[in-house]
């Protein structure tokens, strides 16, 4: 009897070893041991949203002990730069912030960013979580690679009080658009305000009337440097942006961003064309505003529904060496309670479906969220959906052409000859 004890013993000993043995093995496969540090490259270098992503950082290392994350950042007139330098050495940040379009396409083309397609298919509810339109900007090759976070549009603010004092309605076609701009003209008001003293202000309503008017694949063949900007609507939507031009503050090309937006906040003008992201500029009016969408083009080719705008979101580094924590912190910041955090803390509008409400935000934002979520798509600026040196091409020569020193087929003759030599170049 006292040997079956004995070796009854022994047994329960070695069951407990090879218990605890398996428990450490288990909980080193989870990480739930192992100390891990990641790296955040953030363009929020102050104020509330700087604040917001050092708090999520804290507060994601709380929930998840053995991973710390390290936030840093540049001002945003030199991220572009320091994130480049940052991808090109040995302190390569895990997570880095980018801008949609072709910004983010040279990080996925080079290599220099992990496809995370992968890891949106296994997790189905994380990806049914984001509106799924911000996505596209991010896709390449049918391959994602960025997180949507912050979302925009382009719209026309208006001012409410000058259309009830001159009878006006809201145009949803050009037609209407122009009767509209016909009775602002005879008015004492700016019928549109407009500060192009930089080009990129005409290149956003040149964004829009080119996705209006050009059919969708030759649009995009061209854009991708894979046409010849031939199509005839090129030259109907320059036409149409010279019918706008007799509407818009006068001497705007030589009128800053500042003054043109200052014009319509302080009621000298009826409407501006402008982001939702920069919404808290027009909140201090003291009147009542809102907005409408660019007008219904009947002869355009282009898709009536698609918004003009741009996501910004991360990406996940290809030389990180710990990508599966990785993507768990930008599951954590797309979390619904974090992405309601961002918009209380920040005003910044979420990429998160159901992260603003009227517990998050005010009535405004709740509608420029729908506004968004109900684009078909969206349709990216062209200086991020094409090559760099061919939109500054066409912008240069769009501001040439509204002060009158191009005709638009001389527009379309220089981004034509551009596109060729950067075809040839790549060759």
């Amino acid at each position: 009897m006292k040997w079956e004890k004995v070796a009854v013993l022994i047994i329960v000993l070695l069951l407990g070893v090879s218990l605890i043995g398996c428990n450490s093995s288990t909980n080193k496969d989870d990480n739930s041991e192992e100390s891990v540090e990641i790296s955040l490259f953030t363009r929020f270098s102050d104020g509330a949203s700087k604040e917001f992503f050092d708090e999520a950082a804290e507060s994601f290392h709380d929930k998840y002990p053995n991973i710390t994350v390290k936030v840093s950042s540049a001002d945003n007139a030199n991220y572009k730069q320091e994130i480049n330098v940052k991808l090109a050495s040995s302190d390569t940040p895990d997570i880095f912030f980018a801008w949609s379009g072709v910004y983010a396409e040279n990080f996925a083309e080079s290599g220099r960013a992990l496809d995370l397609t992968e890891y949106l298919s296994e997790d189905k509810e994380w990806a049914d979580s984001i509106i799924s339109n911000q996505f596209g900007p991010f896709t390449f090759d049918d391959k994602v690679y960025g997180i949507p976070l912050i979302m925009d549009g382009k719209t026309f603010y208006y001012n409410q009080d000058i259309f009830t004092e001159l009878s006006l309605e809201v145009p949803e076609t050009w037609d209407e658009f122009m009767t509209v701009l016909e009775v602002l003209d005879k008015s004492e008001y700016i019928a549109i305000s407009l500060g192009n003293q930089e080009d990129w202000a005409t290149g956003h309503y040149m964004t829009t009337l080119n996705q209006r008017m050009v059919d969708a694949d030759i649009l995009a063949a061209d854009y991708r440097l894979e046409g010849d900007f031939s199509d005839p609507a090129y030259i109907l939507a320059l036409n149409k942006l010279e019918e706008l031009t007799p509407y818009f503050t006068k001497d705007f090309n030589s009128t800053s961003y500042d003054t043109g937006i200052s014009n319509f906040v302080e009621g000298k003008a009826a409407i501006y064309y402008e982001q939702f992201n920069q919404v808290q500029y027009i909140e201090p009016a003291s009147f009542n505003w809102s907005w409408f969408d660019f007008p219904d083009i009947e002869e355009g080719k282009g898709d009536q529904n698609a918004l003009t705008g741009a996501p910004q979101g991360l990406m996940v580094s290809s030389k990180t060496e710990y990508p599966d924590e990785a993507v768990l912190f930008l599951k954590y910041l797309t979390s619904l309670d974090i992405a309601k955090k961002m918009v209380q803390d920040t005003s910044m509008i979420s990429c998160v479906d159901g992260a603003i409400t009227s517990e998050t935000a005010n009535d405004k934002l709740v509608e420029i969220a729908a506004t968004i979520k109900s684009a078909s798509s969206i349709n990216l600026w062209l200086d991020n959906v094409m090559n760099s040196e061919l939109a500054a091409t066409y912008l240069a020569n769009i501001q040439a052409m509204t002060a009158g020193k191009l005709t638009a087929e001389e527009v379309m003759e220089s981004v034509q000859t551009k596109a060729e030599e950067l075809k040839k170049d790549s060759e």
